[in-house]
């Protein structure tokens, strides 16, 4: 395995050596927040996923081994994150039922709109798009800042490509959990399930998790809050998350 690993990329193995990530060392790498986010989606039997900006595939390659054996596909913009995501589903032995696509979701949604998904998910910029001068390194740009991928493009692609009462599922900044329910509800997605994520207790909520329902109606499930440390330990719940059984 270690032979497809290249000079400038980094192997992690995760849950319990379950799960084995290709990463670049430098460049965009993704976070717990991809974790979280993989751990709330909810997957029925035969639904298909569709991860927008799916980076190295670390979404839909942990659902997979979670003993998910859906139909995923991956979008993703950056073809150094792409190429990664491909290595990935190799060396983690679901290339039968995880495939990526290096595109661009606002050109790939007229290829794909015409097979619909049951389930969309994405963990996407979190900053507006900014001027002046840019970050150094154009990945984590790309990848932290709304540069490609906004709130109203990712929702409207979200709700184009979802078949009816598909849900859409995505981690978002705590402050802008306004403009992602207003941007939402304008392309008919209705917010049915809310979690909202703390550092840790008597912190300030930095993020939340939120399911939509395409044509969905009224009525929102509010959980119980998720903290993802005790003190400066990693919580009981979300070690439970890079924990897979054998």
């Amino acid at each position: 395995m270690r032979e497809i690993v290249a000079k400038d990329e980094t192997l992690d193995i995760l849950c319990n050596e379950h799960l084995r990530i290709i990463q670049k060392k430098h460049g965009y790498r993704f976070s717990i927040d991809a974790i979280l986010l993989a751990s709330f989606v909810r997957l029925r039997k035969h639904e298909r996923l569709l991860d927008i900006g799916s980076g190295c595939g670390i979404i839909p390659i942990y659902i997979a081994k979670r003993g998910y054996p859906n139909d995923m596909t991956g979008v993703e913009l950056q073809k150094d994150l792409f190429d990664a995501a491909q290595k990935n589903r190799v060396i983690n032995r679901c290339e039968g039922h995880v495939r990526f696509v290096n595109a661009d979701i606002a050109s790939a949604v007229r290829d794909m709109k015409r097979n619909p998904f049951q389930v969309i998910v994405s963990n996407p910029p979190y900053t507006r798009r900014r001027s002046g001068r840019t970050c150094p390194n154009e990945s984590r740009y790309l990848a932290r800042y709304e540069e490609k991928l906004d709130i109203d493009a990712l929702t409207s692609a979200a709700s184009t490509l979802l078949s009816k009462k598909g849900r859409f599922y995505v981690i978002y900044p705590a402050h802008r959990l306004g403009e992602l329910a207003h941007a939402a509800q304008s392309k008919k997605l209705a917010l049915k399930r809310l979690r909202i994520v703390y550092p840790r207790q008597n912190e300030k909520a930095n993020l939340i998790l939120a399911e939509f329902l395409k044509d969905g109606g009224t009525g929102v499930t509010i959980e119980e809050p998720l903290y993802v440390h005790n003190g400066t330990e990693i919580s009981d719940e979300v070690k439970k998350y890079y924990t897979f059984e054998d």
